[in-house]
Formats: C-alpha cells, structure tokens, sequence
C-alpha cells in the first residue's frame, strides 16, 4: 500500500504490469497487505519516578492511574504520574517480591513478601487492615476479577486461594500443583486471569510449566521444547482475545501458544506443545501490547505543585485521576497501525478510480472497474478474512530485557516455508 492506503505493485515494471492487466491475472503474483505504520515505543519517557534505592520486583498499574511498586528494599511505594514525589510508602519487614491492587477499589491492595505473610492494605490510611502467614516464602499474589478472593502462589510450588470478605482473607483449599511434597524449585512465578473466563486462572512455574486451572481444576498445560523457567521471576500472560498464551524464557526466546477452552469436565489435563517461538536476547518479560488507552480524568492542566503533590491522594477518594499535562492528547482508541479493519476499510473507501463502483462511497459512475482489479478484490476480501479469523496479523509484543533494552515485535510479514 502506498502512502495512500492505495494497493500498488511491488517491483513491477509498467511494461509487465500492461501485461498483466491483459492477461487479467497471473498466477505468481498475490496480494499482500503492508502496515503503512511500524510500532515503536518512544525513547523519552513521560513520567521518571525516583525513590527505590534497590531492584524493583513488581509494578502494577490501577485502573484509575496508580502504580505500585515493590522492591528488596522491604517496602512498596505509591506513584502517580504527574505528581513527582512518592506518595506513600509501605514499609515490611523484607523482601516485597508481589503486589496487586484490588481491581475494584484503588484504595486497597495486597503484598507477599519473603517473611511468608500475605498482607492486605489499605490506602488512604496506609495500615494493614488483615494479613495471613503461608509459613513459606510468597514469591506471587493476585486478586480475583472481581476483588472477593484472591491467590497467593509459593517458593514450594503451593497454590493457596482465598475468599475476601469485607477485606479480611479467609483461607480455601491449597492446590500443590508439582506433588504434594514440597519441592524447591518449583516456585509460583505468576498469575493471570482470562480475560474472556473469569474461573480460568494462567498460573506460572518454574517447573517450566504453563497451566491453565479452572476453578480447582487443571484443564491445560502447555510446554515447547527449550522452553525454561528455572530461576527468574518469568510470566506467562494472555493476548487480549484470550486465543493465544506469550511467556519469555530463559533460553532468549519468546513463546506463543494457541490456546482454546478445553473441556473443563476431563478427568485428564490437555497437554499443548504446538507452538511458534522468536528470538529476543535475554528477554525476562514479553507481553502484548493492547494499544493505548486514556488515562482516566482531564489531561491538559498545569503539572501539580509541591502542595498538589502532598495531597494527590485525594484523588483516590474522589474515584478519578490527578490531571496531567501531556504533549499530545491520548487517543481514545488505538493507533491506525493496530487496525487492519482500517486500513483495509479505508484502501476500499477512498474513491480510487480503479476500484469497483459498489465498493466507493462516492464514485463517478462512468468509471468501470477492469476484471483484473475485481479479482485483486475478491483476493484482498478473502485474506482479510483469513487474517481476522487468526488474530495475529498485526499483534505486538513488547520485552524487556536484563539488559535494559526494550524491544517491540510486530507480525505482519510474509509466512515462510518451513
């Protein structure tokens, strides 16, 4: 496509593409579609958080802007973008290597830390408002969708669930998801929740396993040869449709799994080793990219002062966010170059001569289409077809990596003969 959005020949010379057009069609040629934009992720960042004087272990987002982050240095610390001071900080008594925000209430959230108690705080008060003791080094935590229970995975491989009535934990049965002898290494390394199916559960380890439970169940498990999780804190998570399953691993490879809902009734756990796999040097996290959403609140004030800063919070009793001085306004929806819909949909409305005439919203009716750009047509609708059943022409997947480097993979090439 060219700057246009207009489908246009590839290395064709005017003398073969009269051809061509004669011929009607040719049997080597096919229509591809190309992005007219690449992803990249700016190399200035919008906000810079300063206060952590060790590693940071986790970094959850809110819904309504808040960050969490948890760190060696036994505390967790409350940020804000705009607001460039810390705005509480939540001392422990070691290491603090989980954290998860109540996805119902900013105003709560709960830790694992290394001492083995789970810990639910809250907020505005900053206190401990109930917390349990595994007896085990917490190395995962994670709410429910709907904030009334949560899991709180361990070093030994335990898989504990919990209901939270009125923010206080009560304890459900454990799941051992190795055997029920404590192993180490075999630890929990993170938890995920379908974002289609709210009983299913993605769970972690470092097994080098992936599984998938419902309810108590383990209904999926899925594995690739080279794929390793042994000492990192890696994670598996979900595409947005929930169809397909990324991890990193410890072999430098990124790892992509079709996953579609077993049979939850089957006495035997589905095992899963198809696969697709690329190269990314020493990435330690991969995720999709789900396309930019706005920060929630107004967006154009002036950047708060020292006063705003110290009382921030009283955006959290309000329910919204600080407002926020950016350089552009966010988009409600995602870039043009996630949307193939809207490339292609604007290719065929753009008025183009060569197009045929009921595909134009306003066309002049002495222009008729030639047989050669119907048959392009009819290729160009089948194979936006076949890339909307797939669901991975366009998807980007972001890494990270130990040595600092971001990295964004974008599929939209070619297949290749294997």
């Amino acid at each position: 496509m060219n700057h246009l959005s207009q489908l246009t020949p590839l290395n064709v010379d005017k003398e073969r593409m009269a051809k061509i057009k004669r011929l009607g069609r040719s049997s080597d040629s096919t229509c591809v579609i190309f992005p007219p934009k690449i992803f990249r992720i700016s190399e200035k960042p919008l906000h810079e958080f300063q206060g952590h004087s060790g590693e940071v272990l986790a970094l959850p987002w809110s819904k309504k802007g808040f960050i969490l982050s948890s760190s060696v240095v036994k505390t967790v610390r409350l940020w804000q973008v705009g607001y460039d001071r810390c705005l509480r900080v939540f001392s422990h008594n070691n290491y603090v290597t989980s954290v998860a925000f109540n996805p119902t209430d900013d105003n709560y959230f709960i830790s694992g830390s290394i001492d083995g108690k789970v810990r639910i705080w809250e907020v505005l008060r900053c206190r401990v408002i109930d917390y349990t003791d595994v007896m085990d080094i917490v190395t995962a935590v994670c709410y429910r969708p709907d904030g009334k229970g949560g899991i709180v995975g361990s070093m030994t491989g335990n898989c504990l669930f919990y209901d939270i009535i009125g923010n206080r934990l009560q304890i459900d049965e454990p799941i051992y998801l190795q055997s029920k002898k404590k192993l180490p290494g075999k630890k929990i390394t993170g938890f995920e929740f379908s974002p289609c199916d709210p009983s299913e559960v993605l769970i972690t380890s470092a097994d080098s396993l992936v599984r998938v439970l419902s309810g108590r169940d383990v209904i999926c498990k899925l594995k690739a040869p080279g794929f390793q999780i042994a000492s990192s804190q890696i994670s598996a998570t979900f595409c947005q449709d929930g169809k397909q399953i990324i991890s990193a691993s410890e072999d430098s490879n990124v790892y992509i799994w079709n996953y579609s809902n077993p049979e939850k009734n089957c006495l035997k756990a589905k095992n899963v080793s198809s696969h697709e796999s690329f190269p990314s040097h020493n990435a330690s996290v991969a995720i999709p990219w789900f396309g930019i959403k706005p920060i929630p609140g107004p967006l154009t004030s002036p950047k708060p002062s020292g006063n705003e800063q110290r009382n921030g919070l009283a955006n959290m009793q309000k329910h919204r966010s600080p407002k926020v001085e950016l350089e552009q306004p966010v988009p409600q929806t995602s870039p043009d170059c996630f949307s193939l819909k809207r490339v292609l949909m604007e290719s065929l409305t753009r008025g183009v001569a060569t197009w045929p005439e009921e595909t134009l919203l306003s066309v002049n009716p002495a222009t008729i289409a030639s047989d050669m750009w119907k048959f392009e047509l009819k290729v160009l609708k089948s194979a936006y077809q076949s890339m909307l059943s797939s669901h991975k022409w366009g998807l980007v997947i972001v890494t990270a990596s130990f040595d600092g480097r971001f990295r964004t993979y974008l599929n939209y090439g070619l297949p290749i003969r294997l």
